[in-house]
């Protein structure tokens, strides 16, 4: 037995090594700006191969990091915060406006990256325009009738609904750049501790739930879907499980106080994500887990009376801080709600590729390489063996209930896996997918994906549970059948992804490595796993955002230096950025009034003024991108795609607007239509960088 342990002890380690070795490599070769990996990686592969002397010393410390992970996080956190610390991709502005001071340094990890304009594009800009605002709740920086910045992107906004905001705090206590480090990692610090809860109250493993919570914080999906709305809906969701899980089992006063207050704000944090897509579904599958919990443990509930005192404390103020923001926010709600795009969106399923129940192989290349077909985001998706561990779930329930085990948690993950399935490949009646909210799950992969993974960690811990009394030659069977399924059903679905021999090598060598790996679940070699499905969570979700110090490049820029200049001299006078979807919000986030600046809803106090018959309004009603060129033909719309239109402005509409200030490209023919249609202009400045240069002009 002792030479066994110690064969599974050096083949786990030289694993570990391996996929240290070959992620450093990997890395460095294919990823823009990565010095710093032959650093990290250096370090990972000392520690783990010095386990082969001291493996009960790095288990304890293991142990005390996980005692104190509170403590050691916070400390994590200001340091983090005091070197100004982010993941952000506002360094594509660098790429594009140059650098004023060429001598500042920001990315030091990684670039930015262009498929994150969600980010970088819309939430920066109007995270940092707050500021200018006064952290109000409407704002008229980028439209006439204004928007309400917490429809806005959940932007920072000081009233009561921050208590259930705290990854904001730092914009309203410190500024912008101090706020946009407080804002990327607590969210990342917050879900790894709350992860860890939630894998402990599944499983009551602590090792298995620290390595579940990393699985979770860093899947593709959530790293791609970072920010806005995607990765907060999960965290809240999750939030609310473990808080209202402890709600009703803890049993000091203390605790009792601490999870009151907590479940207030997380309720509020959940509702005012606004992303009722993934709300509904997250919602209703963390409640029935809770249950299900609560349910398993009902021998520890200690409920009195005074109990329902705090339950009406959490309703009473949860429900006032909501409603009075629903009361505030209802003209902004119902503008949302009634857009083309994404109100009127309405989701019956059926349209989802069976591949999308296993984890896409092809997110090893693309923090590396962008794929041909579609985008990096698209096809992102949590890591899991969801598939597996459905197919093996009859027999483990079978065992489970002969040794009068509880599968209270297993029948629940498995019918809603099985329910989401269904929705994904067949699909409901638009008049079932209304009755069950399911019209608002347009994000179902995402929904699967998570609960997969929730699926795949408790049914690692059961099947360790009941090891005993499992058959190996009925998992050997179902793996192979897993393998089997995996190859073929992206034989042919990623081929538009990656092209040529990769491509191929890819859908065939992932599934079969992960496959085979996670068969040896099933036996007393289960350790084997963790250090390959450990690289591969590493590989495709660690490598995703880059390491960046400070917010530089929102401001280091000649053009936004000029622009600030002029603004300065010229305080609250409205601008438009001409044959861009890019100047526009960046000057935006620089507190520059700019009326083609992105817009959740429509701005009707602008649109009136120039469509008054609404004529044209399917062209605007909508989350709009607006890219702006002017022709001497009546004002009309084109559509470019969903959430982005042209629009063709006639010079005499923007005395309308009341614009005295413009950018646009230098080859346009902006200055020609001014002086058809008689308005008088200067130019100001000449961007060399962007092509651009800013006109004043006069009516």
């Amino acid at each position: 037995m002792d030479l066994l342990y110690k064969n599974q002890k050096y083949l786990s380690i030289l694993l570990g090594d391996l996929g240290i070795l070959f992620i450093t490599l990997f890395v460095k070769k294919y990823l823009q700006n990565s010095e710093l990996i032959l650093l990290f990686g250096s370090i990972l592969f000392i520690i783990n191969t010095l386990r082969i002397w001291f493996e009960q010393q790095l288990k304890k410390l293991l142990n005390f990091m996980i005692r104190y992970r509170y403590l050691i996080t916070l400390i994590l956190f200001i340091l983090l915060v005091f070197c100004r610390i982010n993941g952000s991709s506002i360094g594509v502005f660098d790429t594009i406006y140059g650098k004023e001071n060429g001598n500042v340094i920001s990315e030091i990890f990684g670039k930015g990256r262009i498929i994150r304009s969600d980010e970088y594009r819309v939430q920066i800009p109007y995270f940092f325009s707050q500021i200018y605002n006064n952290f109000g709740l409407d704002s008229h920086m980028m439209s006439l009738s204004g928007q309400n910045m917490i429809i806005g992107y959940n932007s920072p906004v000081l009233d009561l609904t921050l208590i259930g905001k705290p990854d904001l705090w730092g914009y309203i206590l410190f500024g912008n750049e101090v706020g946009l480090s407080w804002y990327w990692n607590f969210r990342i610090i917050a879900f790894l501790l709350v992860g860890y809860e939630m894998f402990m109250i599944l499983t009551r493993n602590k090792y298995l739930s620290a390595f579940a919570s990393v699985c979770l914080v860093f899947s593709p999906a959530l790293q791609w879907w970072f920010a806005p709305h995607m990765y907060q809906v999960f965290f809240w969701a999750s939030t609310l499980f473990v808080v209202g899980y402890y709600f009703f089992i803890s049993h000091s006063i203390w605790k009792k106080v601490l999870f009151t207050v907590l479940s207030i704000s997380a309720l509020v944090g959940f509702v005012v994500s606004i992303f009722p897509s993934l709300q509904v579904s997250l919602g209703l599958l963390m409640l029935v887990l809770m249950i299900c919990c609560l349910i398993r443990d009902r021998k520890e509930l200690n409920w009195k009376n005074i109990d329902f005192l705090r339950v009406a404390i959490v309703v009473v103020i949860a429900g006032g801080i909501l409603g009075k923001f629903l009361i505030e926010s209802k003209t902004a709600i119902q503008l949302l709600n009634s857009t083309v795009y994404p109100g009127k969106r309405i989701s019956t399923g059926g349209n989802y590729p069976i591949a999308n129940l296993f984890s896409d192989p092809a997110m090893m290349l693309t923090p590396f390489q962008t794929p041909k077909a579609s985008n990096e985001c698209e096809i992102s998706c949590f890591n899991h063996l969801g598939m597996l561990f459905i197919l093996y779930y009859p027999y483990l329930w079978y065992v489970i209930k002969k040794k009068c085990g509880s599968t209270f948690i297993g029948n629940s993950l498995f019918i809603i896996l099985l329910i989401e399935m269904f929705f994904m490949l067949i699909g409901f009646p638009a008049w079932l997918s209304k009755i069950t909210l399911f019209s608002y799950m347009n994000r179902m992969v995402l929904v699967y994906g998570f609960t997969a993974l929730l699926f795949t960690f408790w049914s690692i811990q059961m099947v360790w549970e009941y090891r005993k009394y499992l058959r190996k030659s009925i998992a050997l069977m179902i793996g192979v059948v897993y393998i089997c399924l995996y190859i073929a059903v992206y034989k042919n679905y990623g081929l538009n992804f990656y092209s040529g021999r990769i491509s191929s090598l890819i859908y065939f060598l992932i599934p079969l490595i992960l496959g085979t790996f996670s068969i040896l679940l099933f036996t007393r070699w289960r350790k084997l796993f963790f250090p390959v499905f450990g690289s591969w969570i590493i590989l495709t979700g660690m490598f995703v955002n880059p390491i960046v110090i400070g917010a530089e490049s929102v401001k280091n820029h000649a053009l936004v230096s000029e622009a600030l200049k002029i603004n300065y001299e010229f305080p609250g006078e409205k601008w438009l950025c001409l044959n861009t979807s890019f100047t526009q919000n960046l000057l935006l986030a620089n507190g520059i009034t700019v009326l083609n600046a992105v817009n959740f809803y429509p701005d009707y106090g602008k649109w009136d003024l120039i469509d008054p018959e609404h004529i044209q309004e399917d062209y605007y009603n909508r989350y709009l991108h607006m890219l702006i060129e002017l022709t001497s033909d009546p004002t009309s719309f084109s559509l470019n795609s969903p959430d982005a239109a042209t629009i063709y402005l006639n010079p005499q509409d923007l005395k309308k607007w009341q614009v005295h200030f413009l950018t646009a490209n230098i080859n346009s023919n902006t200055k020609e239509l001014l002086d058809q249609y008689g308005i008088r202009y200067d130019i100001l400045y000449i961007d060399q960088a962007s092509n651009e240069e800013i006109l004043k002009i006069d009516y």
